[in-house]
C-alpha cells in the first residue's frame, strides 16, 4: 500500500472501491474554478453590473395608482333587494335567466369605449416627454407647451422641439406614418400662431408656469390616433373584484407619470358614471317620449269632446242642464265612476299593446305606466327593461351574434311574450269589468226613460269628456314625474377610494435587476468554464487519471516558471520552491513504489510532455541525496537528452550496443559534482534501432552501470510512438510515464489502464507534468510560498524605511 499524504496513489483494489466517491464533483472543485479564474468572474461581475446600471439609469420609472369603488344594489322599482330577489324568483319560473352584475360591470369598466372617451377628453392621444440623460422622462401637466393639431388624424407623427424662448420654438426630426418615415420638415415656430405643416395645421401654446425650466432644452411631440391612445390605457390599466363576497372593484393604472395615472383612472370612474346614468334615463326618456305621444292624441280627443258639447248647447239652446238632471246624476253616479275608471284601464292597456305590438322587433324599452293596477304585469315591464338595458350596454362592447348577446335576446323575447300574454289576459280581464260597468248604467239609463233624449245626450258628451280630462289629467302628472326622475337619475356606483398610491416606482426593480446581474456575472464565465470543460478531452489532472486508470500516481510537477528549458536543472540542495519540492517527493514516493528499484525508465504517449525535463531533473534529486546516478539516453532515434548534454560528442549507448566500443564507462560523461550526476549520451542513430536496443548488450550495458552507480535514470522514447519503449522496458525495474496536463486525450487513458492491466510496462508508475497550482494554500511549498513572500516584503519594508531615514 502506499501513503497518499505522500502525494501518492493508494493501492489497486482500494483505488477500484472509491471510484465512485472519486468521480463526485464536490464543492472544493467549484471553489477552485472561482479561485483560478476569479479575475474573470470579477470582470463579468464588474460588466454585468455595469450594464444593469445603464440598463435602469435608461428605463422610466413606473408608478401604480390604484382607485375604488362599490357597485350598489339597485333598489329601482318596487321594493329595493327584496324586489330583486322575487323578481330574480319570478323570472326563474318563467324560464329566463339572470346573471350577475360585478362582473358585468368590471368588463364594461375596462371596454374600449370607455377608454376612447378618457383618452378623448384629456387629450392623450398628443403626448409629451423629454431626455434627462439616459432616461426618457414623460411630461403630463409640467409639460412647457400645449400643441393643438387643428385638423382631424391622418398619421402618426413625432417630432423634436427646441424650446428657444418663451416666445419661439424650431420643430425638427419629424417622422411620420407607420412605419415612421423621417422627413426634411424644419421650421421656427411663434407661440400662439397658426404653422402649416406636412402634418397638418397646428398652434403651439405655452404653459407659462413651467416653460422657464425648458428653455434651452429639446421636448418631443408623438401624436397617435385616439384609437391608439384608448389601447394605451387598456394597456396601463387593470380592474377586477377586490373580493369574491364582496362588490368593492379595484381599478389600477401603471404609468410613467403619477398626475396622469391620476387623471386615468378618475377619467374612468366619471365615463363610467356618466354612461350608467344615461343607460338609466334611456327608459326615462323613452317613456316620456310615449307619453307626449299620448297627450297630443287625448288633447285632440277632448278638443273634439269640447267642441261637440258646445255645438250641442248652441243648437240646442240648453245652457244650465245639471238643474234638469239632478235626480239621474245623483242615481248614476257610482256606476259612471265604475265605468269611468274600467275604460281608462281599459284604455291605458290597449295604448299599451298597441305599443307592443308596433315595436315588438326592435330593441326600444316598454314604458312603465302607473295606471296598470296589476303589480304582476308591472314587475315584468320593469325586468323587461333592466334586462333590455343590460343587453344593449354589452351589445356596444361585442357583437350581435355573441352567445351573451344571443341568450339575452332569447331571455327577452320569452319575456316579451310573457307580458304580450298577460297584458290580453288583463284586458279581457278589464273588458269584462267594463261591459258590467256599462251594463249597470244601461240599467239605470232604463229607469229614466223620462229624462229628454237631448239631456241624455249631454250626459253621454259629458262623460266622454270627463273620461278625457282624467286621462289627459294623469299623463300630464306621469310626464312631471318622468321629469324629475330624469333630473336626479344617478349612477349606482359610490367612489370608495379616490386615486392613491405610493411615490416610489414599481418598476424598474433595481434590487431584483442588479441581484440578477450579480447572478448573471457568476453564471456567465461559470458556464464558460463548464462548457470549456466540457469540451476539453485532455487529461484534466489526477481525478482523470483516478477515474480511468488504476495506475499509482507518482507525484505532479507543476508548471514551469517562463525562460526554464529542458535543458536546465531547477532542483537544488538548498532550493524551496514549489517545483524543486515536487522532485523532492517524487524521490520520495518512489521508495513506496519499489523500494529496491536501480533502473527508473521515463516514457510518455507523445513527444512534448515533458519527458525529458523530468528525468533530467529527477536524476539531478537522487544525486543530491548522496547517490551515484547516471543519466541514459535509449532515444536513438531523436537523441533530445544528448542535444542537450553531450555537447556535440558522438560517441555514447550505440556504439557500445553496436560493439564499437567494449568500455562503457568511458562513453559516460561527468554533469557537474554538485548535483553527483553522470550521463551517457545516445551516440550516433543507426540504421537499426530497434535491433540494438533488442540485443543482449543493453543487459550487459545495465549490469555494468549497476556497478558503479546507485541509480539509473534512463529517458526513453514515447510509448505509443515506436516500438523502442516497450522493448527498452525490460531492462527496467520502475517505469514512470509522463503525461503532461491538457496534453493528451483522456481517452487514451483505458488504453493505458489496459497496458497496466497487461503487465506490458515493469511497475508503471504515472508522473503529472505542467500541473496548474491548484493548491495555492495546501499545495507544494508549504511554508515555503510564504517565506517568499514574507522575504519580498520585508525587502519592500527595507527599501521604504531607508528612503524615508
Amino acid at each position: 500500500m502506499v501513503n497518499r499524504s505522500a502525494g501518492i496513489h493508494v493501492g489497486p483494489r482500494q483505488r477500484v472501491g472509491n471510484r465512485g466517491t472519486d468521480e463526485m464533483f464536490s464543492l472544493r472543485d467549484i471553489l477552485d474554478v472561482f479561485l483560478v479564474n476569479w479575475k474573470w468572474f470579477l470582470l463579468s461581475v464588474v460588466v454585468c453590473v455595469g450594464f444593469s446600471r445603464l440598463y435602469l439609469a435608461s428605463c422610466s420609472n413606473v408608478y401604480q395608482r390604484q382607485a375604488v369603488m362599490l357597485v350598489k344594489d339597485d333598489a329601482s322599482g318596487s321594493g329595493g333587494r327584496r324586489s330583486n330577489i322575487s323578481t330574480d324568483a319570478l323570472m326563474q319560473l318563467n324560464g329566463v335567466l339572470s346573471g350577475t352584475s360585478v362582473k358585468n360591470e368590471v368588463y364594461i369598466l375596462h371596454s374600449f369605449q370607455l377608454s376612447q372617451e378618457v383618452a378623448k377628453n384629456l387629450h392623450l392621444d398628443v403626448m409629451y416627454s423629454c431626455k434627462n440623460r439616459l432616461r426618457n422622462i414623460s411630461l403630463y401637466n409640467d409639460r412647457p407647451v400645449t400643441v393643438d393639431f387643428l385638423q382631424p388624424f391622418l398619421e402618426r407623427v413625432t417630432f423634436s422641439m427646441d424650446i428657444k424662448s418663451a416666445q419661439e420654438c424650431t420643430i425638427h426630426d419629424v417622422k411620420m406614418g407607420s412605419p415612421l418615415t423621417e422627413s426634411s420638415f424644419r421650421c421656427d415656430v411663434r407661440m400662439g400662431q397658426t404653422l402649416k405643416t406636412p402634418f397638418g395645421q397646428l398652434v403651439v401654446t405655452p404653459i407659462k408656469e413651467n416653460m422657464e425650466e425648458f428653455i434651452g432644452k429639446t421636448i418631443t411631440v408623438t401624436r397617435v390616433s385616439i384609437d391608439d391612445a384608448a389601447i394605451m390605457i387598456l394597456n396601463k390599466c387593470t380592474s377586477g373584484e377586490l373580493d369574491k363576497e364582496s362588490t368593492l372593484v379595484r381599478i389600477t393604472c401603471n404609468d410613467t407619470n403619477i398626475e396622469r395615472a391620476d387623471d386615468i383612472l378618475s377619467g374612468l370612474l366619471d365615463a363610467y358614471k356618466r354612461s350608467i346614468i344615461e343607460d338609466k334615463n334611456k327608459m326615462a326618456q323613452s317613456t316620456a317620449a310615449f307619453i307626449d305621444s299620448r297627450i297630443q292624441l287625448i288633447h285632440q280627443e277632448l278638443s273634439e269632446v269640447e267642441g261637440k258639447m258646445a255645438e250641442f248647447k248652441q243648437n240646442s239652446g240648453l245652457v244650465d242642464i245639471k238643474a234638469n238632471s239632478d235626480a239621474f246624476l245623483t242615481q248614476s253616479t257610482t256606476a259612471r265612476q265604475r265605468t269611468i275608471q274600467a275604460e281608462m284601464q281599459y284604455s291605458m292597456v290597449q295604448y299599451l299593446m298597441d305599443y307592443l305590438t308596433e315595436n315588438s322587433k326592435g330593441n326600444a324599452l316598454i314604458p312603465t305606466m302607473g295606471g296598470i293596477s296589476d303589480n304582476g304585469i308591472q314587475t315584468q315591464i320593469a325586468r323587461y327593461n333592466e334586462l333590455m338595458l343590460n343587453r344593449n350596454r354589452l351589445a356596444e362592447n361585442t357583437s350581435e351574434t355573441s352567445p351573451t348577446i344571443k341568450e339575452l335576446d332569447s331571455n327577452l323575447s320569452q319575456m316579451y311574450a310573457t307580458i304580450l300574454a298577460s297584458l290580453k289576459g288583463y284586458t279581457a280581464s278589464l273588458k269584462l269589468q267594463f261591459d258590467k260597468a256599462k251594463a249597470e248604467e244601461s240599467g239605470i239609463r232604463g229607469t229614466i226613460n223620462t229624462v229628454p233624449q237631448k239631456e241624455k245626450q249631454v250626459i253621454d258628451i259629458a262623460r266622454q269628456q270627463t273620461i278625457k280630462e282624467t286621462l289627459y289629467t294623469f299623463l300630464l302628472n306621469k310626464r312631471e314625474e318622468t321629469a324629475l326622475q330624469l333630473a336626479i337619475t344617478e349612477a349606482n356606483i359610490r367612489i370608495v377610494e379616490h386615486p392613491f398610491g405610493s411615490s416610489g416606482p414599481i418598476a424598474p426593480r433595481t434590487k431584483v435587476i442588479i441581484l440578477i446581474s450579480l447572478i448573471l456575472g457568476i453564471a456567465i464565465p461559470s458556464i464558460f468554464f463548464q462548457i470549456k470543460e466540457w469540451l476539453n478531452m485532455g487529461v484534466r489532472g489526477r481525478k482523470d487519471v483516478e477515474a480511468y486508470t488504476t495506475i499509482p500516481i507518482l507525484g505532479e510537477i507543476p508548471h514551469r516558471k517562463d525562460g526554464m528549458s529542458d535543458s536546465d536543472i531547477v532542483v537544488s540542495a538548498h532550493g524551496d520552491d514549489a517545483i524543486g519540492e515536487a522532485f523532492r517527493l517524487l524521490r520520495f514516493s518512489m521508495t513506496f513504489i519499489n523500494k529496491d528499484a536501480c533502473v527508473i525508465m521515463f516514457t510518455s504517449t507523445i513527444p512534448g510532455e515533458g519527458k525529458t525535463f523530468i528525468s533530467r531533473n529527477f536524476a539531478a534529486t537522487l544525486g543530491m541525496a548522496g547517490k551515484k546516478v547516471v543519466l541514459v539516453d535509449t532515444d536513438i532515434r531523436k537523441r533530445t537528452q544528448s542535444k542537450l548534454s553531450s555537447k556535440g560528442r558522438s560517441q555514447g549507448l550505440t556504439s557500445y550496443l553496436s560493439g564499437a566500443v567494449d568500455d562503457i564507462n568511458s562513453l559516460v560523461l561527468q554533469q557537474g559534482d554538485a548535483c553527483n550526476l553522470y550521463f551517457l549520451p545516445a551516440g550516433i542513430t543507426p540504421p537499426n534501432p530497434a535491433e540494438l536496443l533488442m540485443s543482449d548488450r543493453l543487459e550487459q550495458c545495465m549490469e555494468e552501470l549497476k556497478k558503479h552507480y546507485d541509480y539509473i535514470v534512463v529517458d526513453n522514447v514515447p510509448a505509443q510512438v515506436v516500438a523502442d519503449a516497450g522493448i527498452v522496458n525490460r531492462i527496467a525495474d520502475l517505469t514512470i510515464y509522463v503525461i503532461r496536463e491538457g496534453k493528451i486525450d483522456r481517452r487514451y487513458l483505458p488504453e493505458l489502464e489496459r497496458l497496466h492491466q497487461e503487465g506490458k510496462f515493469n511497475h508503471l508508475c504515472i508522473v503529472l507534468n505542467d500541473c496548474p497550482n491548484r493548491n495555492r494554500k495546501y499545495g507544494y511549498g508549504y511554508g515555503y510560498a510564504s517565506e517568499e513572500k514574507e522575504k519580498s516584503w520585508r525587502s519592500k519594508l527595507l527599501g521604504r524605511s531607508s528612503r524615508i531615514s
